[in-house]
């Protein structure tokens, strides 16, 4: 679908808030540019620095399809991350280009917690290298006698008051009838602070978005411990909405 991104973006309407960083675009059920009371996809665009710009694809009131970084607006230099989900909006799997080229490593996901089930290495889209991960990590197994996982001030009770005081119910989900769990993917650094959040459950994009804003605004963590010393470590953290 990337080859087509371009022609999309030329030809569609936004359809929401624009501005010269973020825009909307709604799409038929043949990813054909839509009105709003026939869209079945839409796509988010945003800028993220100067030399990135990101594509959200989605299931017009489901979960996220795809997420592409390229180097331009117009999305014709796939440079950085993009990652697959599943029809139940689950992570499948992700790659890295760099200059229109796939480099660097290619993961097989599964599970909810982000299972990394195979690596496949490219060069300048030729692939290198093949590495079986539960293979490697039976292999390479180490326990240490003082470990302890990054948590939240005041472990769950005190994320449950942070959530309560600053979750809020997307008005687009409430109106679409829309619940679920939102798993958010993120490193806690040696220091406690939350980096490289994305989204690995996805919902409805006003969910994941919400989701997002909470993780990325939750302040500093517990970090991890291992072996005498604070470590950096992955996360994923569930955030449930329900509607009473």
């Amino acid at each position: 679908m990337r080859k087509l991104t371009l022609f999309f973006l030329l030809i569609a309407s936004n359809v929401a808030r624009s501005q010269t960083n973020e825009s909307f675009y709604v799409f038929d059920e043949n990813w054909k540019p839509s009105k709003m009371e026939k869209a079945h996809y839409f796509l988010h665009t945003h800028q993220m620095n100067d030399t990135c710009w990101q594509f959200d694809f989605y299931n017009f009131m489901g979960p996220m399809i795809k997420s592409e970084q390229y180097r331009d607006k117009e999305g014709s230099i796939p440079n950085g991350l993009c990652r697959h989900y599943n029809e139940k909006g689950a992570l499948d799997s992700t790659a890295h280009f760099a200059n229109g080229k796939e480099n660097g490593e290619a993961m097989k996901l599964s599970g909810k917690g982000l299972k990394n089930q195979m690596v496949y290495k490219y060069k300048d889209d030729t692939l290198i290298e093949v590495i079986d991960m539960q293979k490697q990590k039976k292999d390479s197994v180490k326990a240490y006698g003082d470990e302890k996982e990054s948590d939240y001030p005041e472990g769950t009770a005190g994320w449950q008051r942070y959530l309560g005081h600053y979750l809020e119910y997307p008005e687009r989900a409430m109106n679409g009838n829309k619940q679920g769990q939102v798993i958010v993917s993120f490193v806690v650094d040696k220091e406690g602070m939350v980096e490289d959040a994305f989204i690995i459950g996805s919902v409805e994009y006003s969910l994941d978005e919400e989701a997002m804003k909470i993780i990325k605004n939750s302040g500093k963590w517990e970090p991890a411990f291992q072996n005498g010393r604070k470590v950096k470590s992955y996360k994923s953290q569930p955030i449930n909405f329900r509607l009473q």
